[in-house]
């Protein structure tokens, strides 16, 4: 992200952080189909109905009215969606950095689905096709390398990362998955495979890091990061998550009114216009619907849940950057 990108964004914090509506990061699920079917995801298997087109606009357009800064698309498989180009230029009109998470399979064959794009994220838990494709499917691992590469020649440049799902069988390619990051200018976020959630498939669990190999990945990361290497958070971060104490318990309640801002400066919105917190409360919290409820009730009551803590360094990170904490402030200026 250039320092113009910044400022700019810094300037749109600035405006609308004291408005009681504020979602500054704001996750979307687009669909919940997809085009492959890994071991531990159960996103296909979740029926929903799925805003139009239209609703989409209209709630990009709200959201950049009320200081959103960016918009992460997720699935599912996002690309599969036949306007995701059209929804995707929505999100720049709005003056909102437009990101997706994807698998990749699409990006070969069709370039012209990340042109209004300004960062991708690629799933990818393996330098190893044999155990890339063992969770993903047969050729998975070809196809998100040669896409990888494609998205590297794009003429405006989409900033690139790597989203990294560690389970026991690739606990040690966190090493060799920076080595790869490294050569291509690539940020990479590590994460555990989490159940307990809708959309991972407990059926995978006994595939699972235990206790001490969470714990163990964790605290590697903070080692790693302290040495300078290119992951996507402050070294505290995964310290911190390295001191969670039992890891089969996603997050803990607060007491009295919480005090995470999640629901405030960062939300998650279902396919069906559902707005959460976050990921971390999908079972538990009980959301207002932008369509059915309208748009400032349900910004508004995302904001009292009773979530008081979790363990999850992307939204641990969040909150860090958004409570202008220094460390993460540095690493966001750092990273761009």
């Amino acid at each position: 992200m250039s320092r113009r990108q910044q400022l700019r964004l810094a300037g749109r914090f600035l405006r609308h952080r004291f408005n009681p509506i504020h979602p500054f990061e704001v996750q979307a699920v687009l669909l919940n189909a997809c085009n492959l079917r890994c071991a531990y995801c159960s996103c296909p298997d979740i029926k929903t109905e799925l805003l139009t087109t239209q609703q989409w606009i209209d709630l990009i357009r709200y959201l950049g009215s009320v200081g959103t800064m960016r918009l992460k698309w997720q699935g599912g498989e996002p690309t599969i969606r036949k306007d995701f180009r059209t929804l995707c230029a929505a999100v720049q009109d709005a003056g909102i950095l437009c990101a997706v998470v994807t698998n990749g399979t699409k990006i070969v064959e069709q370039p012209d689905l990340l042109e209004r794009v300004d960062e991708v994220v690629f799933s990818l838990d393996s330098v190893d096709p044999a155990l890339t494709d063992a969770v993903r499917g047969a050729g998975v691992h070809r196809a998100v390398i040669d896409a990888i590469e494609v998205a590297r020649q794009l003429p405006h440049r989409p900033r690139l990362f790597i989203n990294m799902v560690v389970m026991r069988a690739n606990l040690g390619e966190i090493e060799p998955m920076l080595r790869f990051c490294e050569a291509r200018d690539i940020g990479l976020n590590v994460q555990p495979a989490v159940f307990g959630l809708p959309f991972y498939d407990d059926g995978a669990k006994p595939l699972a890091l235990d206790q001490a190999g969470t714990r163990e990945m964790f605290l590697t990361l903070a080692r790693l990061k302290r040495d300078g290497r290119p992951l996507m958070f402050a070294a505290a971060t995964y310290e911190n998550a390295g001191g969670w104490s039992d890891y089969q318990q996603l997050t803990r309640p607060s007491e009295g009114r919480s005090s995470c801002i999640m629901g405030r400066v960062y939300v998650h919105i279902d396919a069906n216009g559902d707005v959460y917190p976050c990921v971390q409360t999908s079972a538990s919290f009980r959301p207002k619907n932008v369509v059915r409820d309208g748009y400032d009730a349900a910004f508004t009551h995302v904001q009292h849940h009773e979530c008081g803590d979790c363990y999850t360094a992307y939204l641990n990170e969040r909150k860090a950057l958004f409570g202008l904490r220094p460390a993460a402030v540095m690493e966001y200026l750092r990273r761009g």
